[in-house]
């Protein structure tokens, strides 16, 4: 990767940690991630970008540390959001559908798998076998297709419950965030199997949007928008993702880390993920504001018990 691209894979991870992660736990609230609403988490995410601007080194490393403690904070969060899940389906109650619970559980426990990678990188260190740019790359992936698709596939689930497309988007995030770490233990042949699973469920979870806001009334039109947005910016930037994922397995010609990074990684980190998020926070202040949700077991976004659920 050249050094322009470096530069813009580490804009992408400031932005990520120090914007998307904290809003994105804001959504959550503090029955699932500990004072969701604390400066703590964009400081940490804030000294992590600080690591990216020093040379590889002991300081670098130091700097990046307090992001993999906030990293295993929220790993220790998603076991517990797990265990109590478990909990609740053998006491025959659960407060949030198990698709979306899988989701969210995905969304808590990766981050720490990217901040694993970053505190290594920045020492100079391997990784369980890899070294230099896949370490830089697995950071904002964890933060965007670990962290953010799965936060955004799981409240789509949680919103339309009742709809299959949101349900298997819930459902396919997780499952294809494994699948493409596991290529890279595996082979290029398991990461495209990752790819197609991973881009076909942000798929529905994208058709899924699109749909419920083809319906008239129920939301307002900014989130509407954003969220209409961030359907469509998916559905195009995840054809990149298949085009290279096939092109390393398969040996045809594909784009450069660098194009990829400008095209599939902007899009989705921005058009996206942040896009997602921000409307679904104008979803929450309105149900809010309406009386029409409360705070639950899950997060904020969820309908308050005995209220008529809307679709995302």
């Amino acid at each position: 990767m050249s050094p322009a691209g470096s530069a813009l894979v580490g804009l992408l991870v400031a932005v990520g940690a120090v914007v998307v992660l904290p809003l994105g736990l804001r959504l959550l609230g503090a029955r699932v991630v500990p004072a969701p609403r604390s400066a703590a988490w964009p400081l940490a995410g804030a000294c992590a970008v600080v690591s990216l601007l020093l040379p590889r080194g002991a300081l670098a490393a130091a700097l990046a540390v307090p992001f993999a403690l906030a990293s295993a904070v929220l790993l220790a969060a998603g076991v517990r959001l797990a265990a109590r899940a478990l909990g609740g389906h053998r006491g025959g109650a659960s407060p949030a559908g198990p698709p979306s619970t899988a989701a969210t559980v995905t969304a808590l426990v990766l981050p720490a798998v990217g901040a694993s990678a970053l505190v290594a990188e920045r020492a100079g260190w391997g990784l369980l076998g890899f070294s230099g740019t896949y370490l830089a790359l697995t950071v904002p992936h964890m933060l965007y297709a670990g962290f953010g698709a799965a936060l955004v596939a799981g409240a789509v689930a949680r919103l339309a419950a009742a709809d299959r497309l949101a349900v298997a988007g819930a459902w396919g995030v997780p499952a294809g965030t494994a699948l493409v770490l596991l290529g890279y233990f595996v082979g290029d042949a398991a990461e495209l199997v990752g790819a197609v699973v991973l881009t076909l469920a942000l798929w529905a979870t994208a058709a899924a949007v699109v749909r419920s806001a083809a319906r008239p009334g129920g939301h307002p039109a900014a989130a509407r928008a954003l969220l209409v947005t961030s359907a469509v910016v998916v559905s195009l930037a995840m054809v990149l993702a298949l085009w290279w994922a096939a092109g390393e397995a398969l040996g045809f010609a594909h784009p450069g880390l660098d194009l990829m990074a400008a095209t599939h990684g902007v899009a989705n980190a921005l058009g996206f993920v942040l896009c997602a998020l921000l409307g679904l926070r104008l979803l929450a202040r309105d149900r809010a504001a309406h009386g029409g949700a409360a705070p639950t077991d899950h997060d904020r976004t969820s309908p308050r018990a005995g209220a008529r659920r809307r679709p995302a």
